[in-house]
């Protein structure tokens, strides 16, 4: 007589017992007497590998060396400071996490992590720029970008606001998170000063103690009764009346006056003087 052992799904068979003991499978069984013959099936055990790529662990639950057929294992990534887990490889693929493992044979999985990336938005306040340096669409985490601020011609870079600080220039910024910087600039303001030798006077308009760069100013000379406006100096030059001053830096203007009274001519005569006009 042939016996045949026939497993279950997940199960192996280990041998005969009784009145023949072999892990002959299929076994011939002559029959010289009654006889007793028991079939013991065992269940499978399985690894689980886990591996990872990127910066990042992986963890299973239960943690065991080996699991019995049929076991739910939990596997957990857990990504790095400034990574994030992308997806299991191996014997199963998805992004799935935590995920439930079967256990009916021998198993693999990779958890991948992929560096995390930033942006980094700049705008400005006033007339002015910004660069950064490197000059990327988007940063890997804990990379360091330099800000540089970049005034206009008659503009100050007066600080920085948002996820950055302070007034140094250039300044540092370090790409953890998505940031957004604000560079501040602030129009120069000059002084024009106006006087006069005598003889008359000067009036500025707008008459202001400080000027924006580029605003422009007239400048009249007013000679007073007597005297006449001869021309100007120091930031301004010829005779033209009024003038305009472009302020794009602290500038002195001097007006000229001279005095037009008729003189006075005295005559001696030997009986004594007479005067004369």
């Amino acid at each position: 007589m042939q016996l045949t052992a026939t497993p279950a799904v997940g199960y192996t068979f280990t041998g005969w017992s009784g009145d023949t003991v072999t892990t002959t499978n299929p076994l011939n069984v002559p029959m010289t007497k009654n006889k007793s013959l028991t079939a013991t099936f065992t269940i499978n055990s399985y690894t689980l590998t886990l591996n990872t790529v990127g910066n990042g662990t992986a963890s299973k639950n239960p943690n065991q060396a080996t699991y019995t057929h049929g076991t739910i294992v939990q596997v957990t990534a857990t990504p790095g400071t400034g990574y994030s887990f992308t997806g299991w490889s191996g014997d199963t693929v998805t992004t799935t996490n935590p995920l439930n493992v079967p256990m009916t044979k021998n198993k693999a999985l990779t958890a991948t992590f992929s560096i995390n990336s930033y942006t980094l938005s700049v705008s400005t306040v006033g007339n002015g720029s910004v660069t950064k340096d490197p000059d990327f669409a988007s940063y890997p985490f804990n990379t360091v970008v330099q800000l540089t601020a970049v005034p206009s011609t008659g503009w100050s870079f007066t600080g920085w606001s948002g996820d950055a600080s302070g007034t140094a220039n250039p300044t540092s910024v370090t790409m953890t998170a998505n940031r957004s910087v604000t560079a501040t600039f602030t129009v120069n303001q000059f002084t024009l000063t106006v006087s006069s030798g005598g003889g008359g006077s000067v009036a500025k308009d707008p008459d202001q103690p400080t000027y924006a760069y580029g605003t422009i100013v007239q400048v009249t000379a007013t000679p007073d009764p007597g005297f006449s406006f001869v021309g100007w100096s120091g930031d301004a030059g010829g005779n033209a009346n009024p003038i305009s001053i472009v302020v794009d830096a602290a500038k002195t203007v001097v007006a000229t006056f001279a005095d037009t009274t008729a003189p006075t001519i005295t005559l001696i005569a030997p009986d004594g003087p007479r005067q004369r006009s």
